[in-house]
């Protein structure tokens, strides 16, 4: 693990090597272990290393058959690759995973990024055809970003880097602000809250050709979800996930420093740390976050599991005391707003893990694979049973008896429900928030554009698995991003053993009905009269296949213990007097973006029954993009 700067060069001007090395210096927190560097008139390449698999020999970048390489991440197949090719005739100088990118580049082309089992952001230079290649994982697990300038590409593990460039000009983009409030994230790759930054898709590598002075983008992996498939049984699809997730579990184990585990006590993060304390030779160190307000404290649940699995465990406290500036030191790491309240607790988290471990295995993906979010995961039963009963859905007789979506048109599509369920913000609420200068110079539609395309791409795809697609391709971008970076600036290396590529595969393989299913077929009748976001997980279970799992390895309650997501008290939370200050302080309506009557409607609103504190997300989203111009544009 470790970060990666470069500057290539089109045009005829020299490149500052200088600034490669100043910015790359922004970027030490990513790999404090070692560095290097490579310049030639076209390239100019940096790189800090977190030292975690061959610790003498395997820093970057590496030169070899007429290939210079540099990577972020981890290849947990190295060995098998490196078997391969040395059987072909190619010699290694290391026992590290970096070095098998440029010999297994040499031996089969880009298209090696096929047999890669990781995590990666990659550059290589093939010297002899003089052509450049930055790639990413299959999943999006490591970042990669880029701008163009001046007949130049400069690109970089994170956002600080760029936007320090002395030829980057900060400007809002607010069509990425607009995802941001619909979805929490900036969906679209090319659309970043700075205008003219640029994600390189996951799944796909950018080919830049020196001679032509040509890019183009290619994808080499599409994850999909493969439908009509013939049920196997329940006793086949149950061992086949557990074989793939003890293989991907023991993967993401090889290392040459000490590993540890995310704990929060939900069944994700310890079915990982059961089967990794099974597998490993030293005594598993656990840890985890507590809350003082009891309610949202699953701390008791964490412990309960550690001592089920006899592992060393540590939780630290959390609470509101010093929350804005938590809050801006978060979004002073990230260069960008901040997607889910928690991300404080998880950098202080990785902060702690960080004295004693280096790397820490995290239960990241199994939601958006395994079905965790049954409330909009299984939404499609609701949409279905609106456009069945069609315009008789508009009765008030109708509605109550079958629980129908009062507010929402049934002649609509299933994308604008699927919305309907998963935003925060409603696009109504953002045009209300926003002034009509903003609204106008902004088309929503762009902010919904990725989702339409996936839609597009998987029209086979029925309604339930259409739902699942969608958090795997979009939801957890969002996840993953927060996870590298808030980890990384406390040098610490996070792994996901529910995005190993196979066990991808098999679950992706696996019938809708082994993820979210009906509890009894009594249950699924009287779901007929009710609405999933009220019965999701209590006339269905969701994660069903992992909970089945799960019994060989952890205590009964935590097996099928509700889903929680790690909440925080944002309602609460949100009415603090420092927050109001920052809102409607003169500096904030000096800006002509928001309507400010708007805000003062959402801290006026009470809502008993907002027991996911969704006001109190809302008004924390509109703070953090305040504090994050304040940060990063008033300057």
């Amino acid at each position: 693990m470790c970060s990666i700067f470069g500057q290539i060069n089109f045009g005829n001007d020299k490149i500052d090597y200088n600034e490669t090395i100043k910015l790359s210096s922004l970027l030490k927190h990513r790999g404090p272990d070692d560095e290097g560097l490579y310049n030639d008139n076209k390239v100019s390449l940096s790189f800090n290393r977190l030292s975690i698999i061959d610790l003498e020999k395997g820093n970057q970048p590496i030169f070899t058959y007429d290939v210079i390489s540099i990577f972020n991440g981890e290849i947990y197949n190295f060995k098998e690759i490196k078997k391969e090719l040395i059987s072909k005739g190619y010699k290694f100088k290391t026992n590290s995973d970096s070095e098998v990118i440029p010999v297994g580049y040499r031996a089969w082309g880009i298209k090696f990024l096929k047999k890669l089992r990781g995590m990666f952001a990659i550059f290589i230079y093939d010297l002899k055809i003089k052509r450049i290649f930055l790639a990413r994982d299959q999943v999006g697990i490591k970042p990669l970003y880029y701008f163009t300038v001046n007949k130049k590409i400069v690109f970089a593990s994170e956002i600080k880097a760029l936007i320090n460039h002395s030829e980057f000009k900060r400007e809002i983009n607010f069509d990425a602000v607009s995802s941001y409030l619909l979805h929490r994230y900036t969906i679209n790759n090319e659309s970043n809250f700075f205008k003219n930054i640029i994600s390189v898709k996951e799944g796909s590598f950018i080919e830049i050709d020196l001679e032509k002075n040509l890019m183009k983008e290619d994808e080499y992996f599409n994850l999909r979800i493969f439908p009509n498939i013939k049920d196997k049984g329940e006793k086949y699809y149950l061992e086949l996930i557990e074989e793939r997730l003890i293989q991907s579990v023991k993967r993401h184990l090889v290392s040459d420093v000490p590993i540890s585990v995310f704990l929060s006590g939900g069944l994700d993060s310890s079915l990982i740390s059961s089967i990794a304390s099974k597998n490993l030779k030293y005594k598993l160190n656990t840890f985890s976050v507590g809350l003082e307000e009891t309610y949202y404290d699953e701390s008791n649940y964490a412990r309960k599991v550690s001592n089920y699995i006899g592992s060393n465990h540590k939780s630290i406290q959390i609470n509101k005391t010093n929350f804005v500036d938590n809050l801006k030191e978060i979004i002073r790491i990230k260069s960008t707003p901040v997607s889910i309240p928690h991300e404080f607790p998880l950098y202080k988290l990785s902060s702690e893990i960080k004295i004693k471990n280096k790397v820490v295995l995290s239960g990241e993906g199994a939601d958006e694979f395994f079905g965790g979010y049954a409330r909009v995961q299984n939404c499609a039963i609701d949409f279905l049973k609106l456009k069945k009963f069609g315009k008789f859905s508009k009765n008030n007789f109708v509605q109550k008896i079958f629980s129908l979506d009062k507010n929402f048109d049934y002649k609509c599509g299933f994308i604008d429900y699927f919305f309907y369920k998963y935003n925060w913000f409603s696009e109504t609420e953002i045009k209300s928030l926003f002034q009509p200068n903003i609204i106008n110079n902004n088309n929503l539609n762009d902010a919904k554009k990725p989702w339409f395309e996936l839609l597009n791409k998987n029209s086979n795809l029925n309604f339930y698995d259409l739902s699942l697609i969608f958090f795997q391709k979009n939801h957890l971008k969002c996840l993953l991003n927060r996870l590298d970076i808030l980890t990384m600036a406390n040098s610490l290396e996070a792994r996901t053993p529910f995005l190993d590529l196979d066990l991808i595969n098999a679950i992706n393989s696996t019938p809708f009905h082994y993820k979210i299913r009906w509890k009894s077929k009594l249950k699924r009748f009287a779901s007929i009269f009710s609405n999933n976001f009220d019965f999701s997980e209590k006339y269905d279970v969701n994660k069903f296949l992992l909970r089945k799992l799960s019994e060989k390895y952890l205590p009964n309650d935590i097996c099928y213990r509700k889903k929680s997501g790690f909440p925080l008290p944002m309602n609460s939370w949100m009415k603090n007097e420092r927050i109001k200050e920052i809102l409607f302080d003169q500096r904030s309506k000096s800006r002509n973006i928001y309507n400010h009557d708007f805000i003062k409607k959402l801290y006026k609103e009470e809502n008993n029954k907002d027991i996911y504190d969704f006001n109190g997300k809302k008004i924390w989203m509109i703070l953090n993009l305040e504090l994050w111009m304040r940060e990063f544009i008033d300057r």
